[in-house]
């Protein structure tokens, strides 16, 4: 299953942690002030990444990084023509069941799970996940945060300027 970015959202902000526990944890602004949705990754070949969304809008608010997956290259590091800025990803909500009808408010579940090609990017200035090999076709970015989408709409890549 590859996760789906359906458009944006503007972002107020983007920020990165880091510790010696978390080697990367993305928040974006503003956060729900309900309980998110969560989607757990396991690497095909190891890593295990948390993201959180926004129930309501499907807005991307976090990225955690657990366990980091196998280091691989910034293959994609030059930026595609096509930009969006001040913006977070807004990711499909359906693997949670979600359908929006007037009947239903609430997705069936708020824990999905899914396993992808994950990858672990840490270079001087930047450290990242990548969730496939795609190229990212355009980048939904807000401060030093940057999300490539494929050009199937496919998440490619999240990436934090250090």
């Amino acid at each position: 299953m590859s996760i789906a970015v359906v458009g944006a959202q503007e972002c107020a902000g983007a920020f990165l942690e880091r510790d010696e526990w978390i080697p990367m944890s993305v928040t974006w602004e503003p956060r729900s002030s309900g309980r998110p949705l969560y989607l757990r990754i396991s690497g095909v070949n190891g890593g295990e990444v948390e993201l959180k969304i926004d129930p309501l809008n499907g807005m991307l608010t976090q990225l955690i990084v657990i366990i980091p997956p196998p280091q691989v290259e910034n293959r994609h590091s030059a930026l595609p023509v096509l930009q969006v800025q001040g913006q977070a990803p807004v990711i499909d909500r359906s693997p949670w069941g979600w359908v929006e009808t007037p009947d239903s408010a609430e997705p069936h579940k708020s824990i999905a799970e899914t396993v992808e090609n994950l990858g672990f990017i840490q270079d001087p200035d930047i450290i990242g996940v990548t969730f496939s090999d795609e190229a990212p076709a355009r980048h939904v970015r807000c401060e030093g945060v940057t999300v490539g989408v494929s050009s199937a709409g496919s998440l490619v890549q999240i990436t934090a300027c250090l």
